[in-house]
């Protein structure tokens, strides 16, 4: 089923791309909640391009990793020992640009209800972001965090978030 159709913005400014990402995002966030036989569908804050998610030379696929590809639910919520495991991830990679209570400093804020990019507010556009990267110093960490493991840091920044139960 195709989204709905995405403005066009001149590619030349930032600020339209952002304006683009932004909508992106929302029909990203809209069609999260759908059938889930439905895949999602993982796009570029950016532009709503979608990007390929394969794994790396010597990466595993795990059956959490297989299920969330496959229905855009994150398994790993809840689960003490992935949320043990994605704070230790979290203090690594993460929590020096948005604080250790991922409130952020450089970086945005991960809690709450307002996102630089809306398609965060789902865990399939936060992993999106955080595989394909994002402005500023947000870079793809594709190639240095397993996909797996970004699933274990989204768990944990869920559960940290006192409004994750309405996400």
């Amino acid at each position: 089923m195709p989204g709905p159709a995405m403005p066009v913005f001149s590619p030349r400014s930032r600020a339209a791309r952002c304006a683009h990402g932004l909508l992106a995002g929302v029909a990203v966030t809209a069609f999260a909640g759908a059938a889930l036989a439905e895949k999602p569908v993982f796009t570029h804050p950016f532009d709503g391009a979608p990007i390929d998610t394969p794994l790396k030379a010597g990466e595993k696929s795990t059956p959490a990793l297989e299920k969330f590809k496959e229905t855009g639910e994150n398994p790993y919520r809840g689960q003490p020992d992935a949320l043990a495991a994605g704070k230790k991830l979290y203090d690594e990679w993460c929590q020096v640009c948005h604080a250790a209570d991922a409130t952020g400093k450089m970086g945005p804020s991960l809690v709450g209800n307002k996102h630089v990019y809306a398609q965060t507010a789902t865990d399939a556009g936060m992993f999106a972001v955080v595989y394909a990267g994002a402005s500023g110093a947000m870079q793809s960490f594709a190639g240095r965090i397993p996909q797996d493991d970004i699933l274990k840091i989204i768990a944990y920044v869920r559960s940290v978030d006192k409004q994750a139960g309405a996400r």
